[in-house]
């Protein structure tokens, strides 16, 4: 699933983490006014709604994904795709 906030697309299916070094992902829920909740991961257990996560630890970057043996031979196999 995917977020809109400030102009930005959000992937909510991925870590974020946010400028702060804090790391947050979703909780698959969302608040009464509609925006996603989000945890925080680092032992802290804070859930805060996505723009509560941007005003208070600043804009989120997805964290990198390893890249899986499924991945290569895709690649591999079909090569790359922009």
């Amino acid at each position: 699933m995917t977020s809109l906030l400030d102009g930005h697309v959000i992937d909510l299916d991925r870590m974020q983490v946010a400028v702060d070094g804090s790391r947050w992902l979703w909780t698959c829920d969302v608040s009464e006014s509609g925006q996603p909740l989000m945890q925080r991961l680092d032992g802290h257990g804070t859930v805060l709604t996505l723009p509560e996560v941007y005003g208070q630890h600043g804009p989120l970057t997805a964290a990198p994904q390893p890249v899986t043996a499924a991945m290569c031979r895709q690649v591999l196999l079909y090569g790359a795709t922009a």
